[in-house]
């Protein structure tokens, strides 16, 4: 039943991880679709924005051109004022010019050639005037007809990007409708989420009363663990008594070794004495070697003594080791099926374990996406409020 019941768990879990990646899907495809939107509306504003900022260049163009034009025709009229002026002077010159040609027929030659003279240079003045004065008059009208092809021309520029900003505006209305309807799909997505959200939390609740069941058979395999401790323990006292008589055994085997190294050593050192007496006391060493060799027999009796004595422990150890080892097999059939169980609660609690961890992990992993999907589903709410607001501020400054 339990396996029966995690495997439905670990199909429903299946099952709504597939959910969420179809979901993430969506919402990734969402955001996308989202991001082209603000990049095309940006884009259009920065147009539109583009086209107002030349609209204001061209406007102040124009003002600067009108004025422009303004002064010139004043000018224009003034020179013309001066032109009808001159004309007007050399006319009445000319009259001038007649009547002292007629006065000059009736007087003296000499008084009417200064005059006559003065006349001339007074004629002279006033055409070069006259020239100078006709020359400017063409030079602004030439500059007036200039100033007002470029007026048609900025005008009709004016009227292209007026055509361009409605375009803009329809744009702009339609992008609208698109983001109300990715607003609508957003909120079918978030019920979406809830529901998932819902499902996921009846699945903690089951995953919560599984933990509980483990609990209860830990405590039931921490029973079974604790009988096999008193036995083990039972075991470890014997195998400290054999540890403790093979360490007795050894220390006898060390002093033994040791006795025969001081013998070598004493025989030897005598050895090296003799040598050097000799020379003086030849009959004394040679009793001295007899007494030795006396001597050396005696502590062979010994070391032979102290080997039996080994042989003796070592066959006594033995017997001990064969007695404890057949009260431990007259003690293993009950061990080993106290053992057999301990391992198939063993068994039974690693099994439990690994589904508990397992059940763990999930709610980790699912706990975790829902995080995320929390985190992304937070984080894309406030870009679109922020994107919102600045769409709606943008067009209040547009309109």
């Amino acid at each position: 039943m339990e396996n029966n019941t995690f495997e439905d768990l670990q199909t429903e879990i299946e099952f709504y991880r597939q959910n969420q990646v179809i979901v993430e899907q969506e919402i990734k495809t969402l955001i996308a679709d989202n991001q082209k939107l603000s990049q095309q509306v940006g884009n259009l504003l920065k147009e539109k924005l583009q086209t107002a900022q030349q609209d204001n260049n061209h406007d102040k163009e124009l003002e600067d051109l009108r004025k422009k034009v303004v002064l010139l025709a004043k000018e224009r009229d003034s020179l013309h004022v001066l032109w009808q002026t001159s004309q007007k002077t050399i006319e009445a010159l000319d009259k001038e010019l007649k009547t002292y040609q007629v006065y000059d027929n009736r007087r003296n030659k000499d008084n009417i050639t200064d005059e006559r003279r003065n006349l001339e240079l007074k004629l002279e003045t006033s055409l070069t005037d006259y020239v100078e004065l006709e020359t400017k008059y063409k030079k602004l009208v030439k500059d007036y007809e200039v100033l007002q092809t470029e007026l048609k021309i900025k005008e009709k520029e004016i009227q292209t990007y007026k055509e361009r900003g409605k375009e803009l505006e329809t744009k702009i209305v339609t992008l609208e409708k698109n983001l109300e309807e990715y607003k609508i799909n957003l909120a079918a997505e978030t019920k979406n989420n809830e529901d998932i959200r819902q499902q996921l939390i009846a699945c903690q609740k089951e995953s919560v009363d599984k933990v509980k069941n483990g609990v209860e058979a830990k405590s039931k395999v921490a029973e079974a663990l604790q009988l096999f401790d008193v036995v083990s323990a039972q075991k470890n006292d014997a195998y400290r008594k054999i540890a403790e008589l093979t360490g007795v055994i050894s220390e006898l085997q060390q002093s033994l070794f040791k006795v025969k190294q001081e013998t070598e050593r004493t025989f030897r050192t005598e050895l090296d004495e003799i040598k050097e007496k000799y020379n003086e006391k030849v009959t004394d060493m040679l009793e001295h070697i007899r007494n030795l060799d006396s001597e050396l027999i005696e502590k062979g009796m010994l070391l032979n003594k102290t080997l039996r004595e080994n042989k003796i422990l070592q066959e006594t150890n033995k017997n001990y080791i064969k007695q404890h080892k057949e009260n431990l097999n007259s003690v293993d059939p009950k061990l080993a099926l106290a053992e057999q169980r301990i391992e198939a609660m063993f068994q039974e609690l690693v099994a439990s374990e690994r589904r508990n961890i397992q059940l763990v992990c999930e709610k980790q992993c699912l706990a975790i996406d829902i995080q995320r999907i929390q985190d992304i589903h937070t984080r894309e709410t406030k870009r679109r409020d922020w994107e919102e607001s600045l769409l709606k501020t943008q067009r209040e400054e547009l309109k």
